[in-house]
């Protein structure tokens, strides 16, 4: 293709992001309210990199004296949290927890 010497006109999407305030205003689940890492200042332990059992220590020990644990679990069982510990349960043990529930769904356990 030749270059034609004119400018090309930039193209742009909104992607939803440039929104004004509307995730400012976004609505976190209200157990959230009472859990024990609401004002946590590292939140990366929930986000512990492969290898990092420190981190992953840390973050189920937080979440063993949370009083919302299960909600907290409930809450990424219902949608589909794919990264990070949430309900005291890493990313491999929720897919282990909503295998085991399909299977008793579908009468296979």
């Amino acid at each position: 293709m030749a270059f034609s010497g004119r400018p090309i006109p930039h193209r742009i999407e909104r992607s939803g992001w440039d929104e004004g305030d509307s995730l400012i205003n976004l609505k976190r689940p209200a157990y959230q309210e009472n859990a024990a890492c609401r004002d946590i200042s590292n939140p990366e332990i929930f986000y512990p990199s492969p290898g990092d059992t420190e981190s992953l220590k840390s973050a189920k020990a937080m979440c063993a004296s949370c009083p919302v644990v299960n909600d907290c679990l409930a809450y990424a069982l219902d949608n589909n949290e794919r990264f990070g510990i949430w309900g005291g349960k890493s990313t491999r043990e929720r897919l282990l927890i909503l295998r085991a529930k399909r299977m008793l769904e579908l009468g296979e356990a």
